[in-house]
């Protein structure tokens, strides 16, 4: 069936619109309901596929991305990370073997990753503009949300679930599980039996008259795709049964049309990637839906058309551009031909590992064969590396000056490519940073003074970076400096007594290097008195007294006094004229008063003060 229910169409003129969110925890951005399992008596009413005017080949959409606020452009799914979600709330139930078989599937679809003898294969014919798919799919794990379904949002049943309470659900899970979306990542939810869905509140497009599975995406709030399937329970929808159960259960329907919508998501995650050229937009399984095959035995009457990792389903076959027909699995009848040349990645700098993607190639490549080649700066005189046969290369410090490309060849069952296709070549591999002369720290080294720092000299062109660091006073125990990080800095009260430098880091595409700086002499601090001054003689009119400086930090280049003059408990002081050296002539105006003195400690960074202690009181004079 199309990607817009083109069978449907035929019998009752419905179309799937594009879903959108409306306040809802899934994302702002949503694609429209894709690859829809039909119901098979929709088939059956009117025939063979090819009457229904449903034809290949699928031809890959160039119009970029609409639908999606990723910035990937359209693409194939290259390989499948795998989620399955069982939407079983208190008061519903599916057996037990039913998640296990359909955990199973996953495991086994896994296992058998990069194997041609199953349905998987046909999708490695398919490519975008950047890589072929390959079969390659993981199994991360299974979790049973037991949320409550919403209100009703349709009425085809009586538990009804629109697309858009589907996808916000997912939204849930995925914030409890603490999964994330991503252009590889598939999730497929399941819920139990007597749960419909339809499309969305109109109740026209539903599990009751329209479709068995769909596939579709939004972008969750991360702004990831969110690729995923609406997996209801096949078995006892009347035309959603696959016709054959290997495995005894009723798990065995549902995983026909897991089937139907993985491979589809794989080669059309969004709507925009491989699409049939016919009216209807079919995908990959719509061209061959309930087209099974011929069978390769039976367990106990139930026939089983595939043996994915030793175990036995029943499967639709998937529709192959290479022979316009639907396949079980698929093997190339042609060696791979090129589509997009490979991309190099990595810095061009010594040291450095260089990568190269294996490019896009149409029929289904196995494998690649990879060499690198050493060309002249301006990219011409390109030549093998001796031995350089991986996908990475590391760069040496005889390939500085050189620009580098890498080439790449495929392979498969069919043969090999005619020739290796070359990437572009990279930008000059620049070398390691080397200082020819190292950075000049400048400035006084006082608090609240600037320092800086120059650059120093370099042997490449770079990108600087600066750090200053404290310093013993002997220059050991250095440790950066928080936030210090520009071409100046200003000394703080911390600095006082160590020293300082600075560490200028140059980075350029082969790493960074750091220089360091010459020291600074120790910071001078702002003066602070260790010992308050002390005043000695006594205190009596005529009689001189002298002060003591006390013990500073700093240290002081110069001092300043000041006698003061305080009532009789020592308080209240006020200045006295004139009275602005180291000694003092006790005047008959002390008389009954207490003197203090205080000095102020000057150096670069600044000054301070300290009072002494109060003399004896002096007597008055008569």
């Amino acid at each position: 069936m199309g990607a817009r229910l083109a069978k449907i169409l035929v019998l009752g003129a419905v179309t799937l619109a594009v879903t959108a969110s409306s306040g809802t925890a899934a994302s702002p951005a949503r694609a429209p309901i894709l690859g829809v399992v039909p119901h098979v008596n929709a088939l059956h009413a009117f025939g063979a596929l090819s009457t229904l005017g449903a034809s290949g080949p699928l031809v890959l959409q160039t119009q970029p991305c609409a639908l999606t606020s990723s910035p990937l452009p359209c693409w194939t799914m290259r390989t499948t990370k795998v989620y399955a979600i069982y939407w079983v709330p208190s008061g519903y139930a599916v057996d037990a073997n039913y998640e296990t078989l359909i955990n199973r599937y996953f495991t086994d679809v896994a296992a058998a990753s990069g194997s041609l003898t199953n349905a998987y294969s046909v999708t490695t014919q398919y490519y975008d503009n950047a890589a072929a798919v390959h079969y390659q799919s993981t199994f991360a794990g299974s979790y049973v949300d037991t949320h409550a379904f919403p209100t009703n949002d349709c009425t085809a049943t009586p538990v009804c679930l629109t697309d858009v309470q589907i996808q916000d659900e997912i939204q849930n899970v995925l914030t409890t599980k603490g999964w994330q979306g991503g252009p590889n990542t598939m999730f497929f939810l399941m819920t139990p039996n007597g749960v419909g869905s339809c499309s969305d509140g109109t109740s026209t497009e539903c599990t009751t008259n329209a479709f068995c599975a769909y596939h579709s995406g939004f972008d969750d709030a991360a702004g990831d795709p969110v690729i995923y399937a609406n997996e209801p329970y096949a078995a006892t929808i009347s035309a959603c049964s696959s016709g054959s159960s290997p495995n005894g259960d009723d798990a065995d329907a549902t995983i026909n049309t897991i089937s139907h919508e993985h491979n589809e998501a794989i080669t059309d995650p969004w709507g925009d990637a491989w699409i049939s050229n016919d009216a209807n937009g079919d995908e990959i399984a719509d061209l061959c839906a309930w087209n099974f095959g011929s069978p390769l035995g039976n367990v106990g009457g139930q026939q089983y058309n595939q043996v994915i990792n030793g175990h036995k389903y029943w499967l639709q076959m998937e529709y192959s551009n290479d022979g316009s027909t639907c396949l079980q699995h698929y093997a190339p009848t042609v060696a791979p031909t090129t589509v997009a040349p490979p991309v190099v990645s990595g810095n061009a700098g010594q040291s450095q590992l260089l990568s190269t993607s294996e490019g896009s190639w149409q029929h289904a490549p196995s494998g690649y064969a990879y060499k690198w080649q050493r060309c002249a700066a301006n990219g011409t005189g390109c030549a093998d590396i001796s031995g350089a046969t991986a996908a990475t290369y590391r760069l040496t410090a005889s390939d500085v000056g050189h620009t580098f490309r890498g080439e790449v060849s495929a392979h498969n069952v069919a043969g090999t490519s005619a020739g290796y296709v070359a990437s572009t070549v990279t930008s000059v591999v620049e070398p390691l940073p080397s200082a020819t002369e190292a950075p000049v720290l400048s400035g006084v080294a006082a608090v609240h003074e600037t320092l800086s720092t120059t650059t120093g000299t370099w042997n490449t062109g770079v990108v600087y970076a600066y750090q200053w660091l404290r310093c013993a006073a002997n220059g050991t125990g250095c440790t950066t400096i928080p936030r210090a990080t520009s071409a100046t800095y200003v000394a703080v009260a911390a600095d006082g007594g160590n020293t300082l430098e600075a560490r200028v880091s140059a980075t350029n595409a082969a790493g960074t290097t750091v220089a360091l700086s010459n020291r600074s002499g120790s910071v001078v601090a702002v003066p602070a008195a260790r010992k308050a001054p002390h005043i000695s003689g006594r205190a009596r009119v005529g009689r001189r007294l002298l002060t003591g400086l006390g013990s500073w930090s700093g240290p002081p280049t110069a001092y300043r006094y000041q006698w003061l003059r305080c009532n009789g408990r020592g308080k209240s002081c006020v200045h006295i004229s004139h009275a602005t050296h180291s000694t003092y002539r006790v005047a008959k105006h002390d008389g009954r008063h207490r003197l203090r003195v205080r000095v102020t400690a000057v150096d670069i960074a600044g000054t301070g003060t300290a009072i002494s202690a109060a003399t004896a009181r002096v007597a008055a004079k008569h």
